[in-house]
């Protein structure tokens, strides 16, 4: 059986989850815009 978090851990838990997604989304949005450069300035 797991024991109850406080209010902080859960907190922390949330905040982390949201760190790695932002991390994940910037990622991702930084790959489509290198694919875009690449497409537009080196295919010319």
């Amino acid at each position: 059986m797991q024991r109850e978090l406080t209010p902080t851990e859960a907190r922390s838990g949330i905040v982390s989850g949201r760190v790695f997604l932002v991390l994940a989304s910037s990622f991702i949005g930084a790959v489509i815009a290198l694919g875009l450069a690449w497409a537009l300035f080196i295919r010319t």
